[in-house]
């Protein structure tokens, strides 16, 4: 569970967020969790959205929002993930999980256009309470992207 030796990650909600922070922090990267939403045209996170506008660019991220507009317009729902971590050399989008909690469709399909609009990846950080090893391992799952979205994202 990235090294933590406290009681475990059965804690309650956002605790896994917590623990995944500390993580990144401690190797030197900065985190902004639950606090930006490039999935609106307008948010109360307009500060947070804009140090993530600063790694992609605005012209991509403008993309990125046409994409997301395409997607909720078409009765398709699409999720922020929890976390953007970053430093002066690279950034990534998180999603946290714990327990039996399971990467959703929504969630999938934000990390897909992150991937395929603004070049930014996105990773699954699962945390267990029995489990003491970290492991990656790349995942590849298929879901459905509407027709129309695949026309937007050929001009990417």
């Amino acid at each position: 569970m990235l090294a933590w030796n406290g009681p475990g990650v059965s804690n309650g909600y956002g605790f896994g967020e917590w623990v995944t922070e500390q993580y990144f922090r401690d190797k030197g990267f900065y985190t902004i969790t639950n606090e930006f939403n490039l999935l609106s045209r307008t948010s109360k996170f307009k500060r947070y959205n804009d140090i993530i506008s600063l790694m992609t660019g605005q012209e991509k991220l403008n993309q990125f929002k046409d994409a997301v507009k395409i997607l909720v317009e078409t009765d398709y729902s699409i999720e922020n993930p929890d976390m953007f971590i970053f430093n002066l050399e690279t950034c990534f989008f998180e999603e946290v999980k714990k327990a039996k909690d399971v990467l959703r469709v929504p969630q999938m399909r934000f990390m897909y256009l992150a991937q395929s609009i603004l070049g930014i990846h996105s990773i699954l950080i699962y945390l267990s309470d029995y489990e003491d090893t970290e492991f990656q391992q790349s995942i590849e799952i298929e879901f459905d992207i509407p027709k129309v979205l695949e026309n937007t994202m050929n001009n990417c």
